[in-house]
């Protein structure tokens, strides 16, 4: 009977336990599924992606002040030195022909221009432990302001950046809480299991009824154990949850490094988001500037691909009849690039005879010769006896002398006289493939010359159908430049199974030659609504995709992914991606592109 009473006392101790500890590691197991939903929720409204990223190395104090206008930033660059950014609030434009008067309390201090846009201010209040609010009077020749801010000390500076980059390391080490909470709830269930496992042991040994039998010592070891062991689990979590939040708290406490206070440590830097902080003497530097975007409605446009080529009524080409040697002319052969005249004189082809050509040439003048020689003599004595010769003798001797004399003119010159070489067109010399001295063949390419008031531009087009609707169509050369077409025909013969497109170039420039490549933009009467914006102002990502870099603070900047159509060869229309009313940068987007 005591072994009984025993065992049973032991089953009821082996419940309560497992009890106990089926509720501890079920508000463990309820403990860390909260605490890892907190570390990993997103963001909602109102609270962090509200605010912007943070940065990764510290920046001088500053002072920041907007008004529908203007956009200044005074940064501190020393004990009692403030530098002074004014640009336009729209565009980005430094400030030209303004006066500042900065007021801090009581006092008041002219800065000092240094050039458009800037202006330096010392000022021995400047150096206020707890932050200073500062008020700008703006006087211009033709407008006055005032703008407010305040300036934060280095010290003040450091602590909101040290507890903005604590924010992430605050999830982390919530995580690893819950990681640790996590693994205290396995302990605990597992500890579960054994004490049910030891309660059905002591229940079948209750069952079996053998009172002679003595209890093991080994059950009383277990309950003693089991007795001590959600004190030492919850010793261990407990020590470790206190051990991350001091170290997540000295974390915090350390922050960044400190600025010095005599020097600016402000570098330009992209955030883990994608976004740029670019400081406004960056932003001075580069002549960063931005535009307010505004909807607005623009033709539809059509690329293609051109190749600039000759007017064909202002093209000439200079080939040979036959073979010879090229001869200079008395001002010298026609070069590249020289600027000729029709009939123009442009050197001299020597004809070029085999010698058994040249001999039998030669055989045949001589037998014209002879024979004029004969004829002349015949007439001869026909004159000192006209009675007795009939005039019909006379007329007929007198016109085969003509007609060997004829006969022998054009045979003379294919020996002793040389051709020349003229210009067929007015313009300018494109192609010169003689020297003096060179044999050339028959039909051969001397010279090609080009009117460069007269260029046109063949395009290729997959669809005939782009000329249906055209309003206008423009030449865009791989220097930006922009050049206004004129079509002139669709041709019906296709070339790399396309249609031939020709366009006349109403403005010439100096830069074209025949071959340039060149992109065609083709304006259509159907209209499309957009945001037109310069071309300069969409880049390329590092994924490829065109964006506009969109200013949404005094010194912050935003990547927008955007889709565009060209306009004009200038121009773009953004038509979708961006929205009205932002600032978009239009000048140095490129520059902004690669801060890393």
């Amino acid at each position: 009977m005591p072994n009984k009473d025993r065992t049973k006392r032991l089953g009821r101790l082996y419940g309560a336990w497992a009890s106990l500890l089926r509720k501890i590691a079920l508000a463990a197991l309820l403990a860390v599924t909260q605490v890892i939903a907190v570390a990993t929720a997103p963001a909602h409204e109102g609270h962090d992606h509200d605010k912007p990223a943070p940065l990764n190395l510290p920046i001088a104090p500053r002072v920041v002040a907007v008004t529908p206008d203007y956009e200044l930033v005074g940064v501190l660059s020393g004990a009692q030195r403030l530098t002074i950014f004014l640009h336009h609030f729209a565009t980005g434009e430094p400030v030209k022909d303004a006066k500042i008067t900065v007021s801090g309390g009581d006092q008041q201090v002219e800065a000092i221009a240094k050039e458009p846009g800037v202006f330096d201010l010392t000022a021995p209040w400047l150096r206020s432990a707890d932050g200073i609010d500062l008020v700008f009077r703006l006087t211009l020749p033709n407008d006055e302001d005032i703008l407010t801010g305040r300036l934060e000390t280095a010290n003040s500076a450091v602590a909101n950046s040290a507890q903005t980059a604590s924010a992430p390391q605050t999830r982390t080490d919530l995580l690893l809480i819950g990681l640790g909470a996590l693994t205290a709830g396995i302990l605990l269930t597992l500890l579960v299991g054994a004490s049910v496992r030891g309660r059905r042991g002591i229940a079948e040994k209750d069952r079996s009824g053998d009172p002679g039998e003595p209890f093991p010592q080994a059950e009383e070891a277990k309950v003693k154990h089991l007795r001590r062991a959600p004190v030492a689990v919850l010793a261990i979590f407990s020590g470790a949850s206190l051990l991350l939040h001091d170290a997540a708290h000295a974390q915090a406490t350390v922050g960044l490094p400190s600025v010095p206070p005599t020097m600016a440590t402000d570098v330009p830097q992209r955030m883990a988001d994608g976004s740029l902080f670019v400081p406004k003497a960056t932003q001075h530097l580069l002549s960063v500037r931005t535009l307010l975007a505004e909807e607005s409605r623009a033709p539809r446009t059509v690329q293609l691909v051109g190749t600039v080529i000759a007017d064909p009524n202002s093209f000439g080409r200079v080939q040979t009849g036959h073979a010879g040697r090229i001869e200079p002319a008395n001002g010298g052969l026609a070069y590249v690039g020289k600027r000729v005249e029709k009939n123009d004189l442009l050197g001299y082809l020597q004809h070029h005879i085999e010698a058994y050509n040249r001999g039998n040439l030669q055989g045949e003048i001589a037998e014209l010769e002879a024979r004029i020689a004969l004829q002349e003599a015949k007439l001869s004595r026909f004159l000192k006896a006209p009675l007795a010769v009939p005039p019909i003798k006379i007329d007929e001797a007198k016109g085969e002398i003509e007609a060997l004399r004829q006969k022998r003119k054009e045979l003379l010159p294919t020996l002793a006289e040389r051709e020349e070489i003229r210009a067929p067109i007015s313009g300018v010399v494109s192609v010169a493939n003689v020297v003096p001295g060179q044999v050339v063949d028959a039909r051969e390419v001397l010279f090609e010359i080009v009117d460069p008031a007269r260029f046109w531009v063949e395009a290729i087009a997959h669809d005939a159908s782009v000329v249906s609707d055209l309003s206008a169509a423009f030449a865009v050369t791989n220097t930006g430049e922009k050049l206004p077409l004129q079509f002139a025909g669709l041709g019906l013969s296709l070339k790399q199974q396309a249609a031939p497109l020709s366009f006349r170039v109403g403005q010439s420039s100096a830069n074209l030659s025949i071959g340039k490549p060149v992109t065609v933009i083709l304006q259509s009467s159907v209209e499309l609504s957009g945001v037109v914006l310069p071309a300069a102002s969409v880049v390329r990502a590092q994924t490829g995709l065109p964006i506009v870099w969109v200013k949404t603070e005094a010194e912050r900047f935003e990547p927008h992914t955007v889709r565009y159509e060209a306009l004009d060869g200038q121009r773009v229309v953004i038509v979708s991606g961006l929205k009205p009313e932002v600032r978009v940068v239009t000048e140095g987007a490129t520059l902004l592109n690669q801060i890393r």
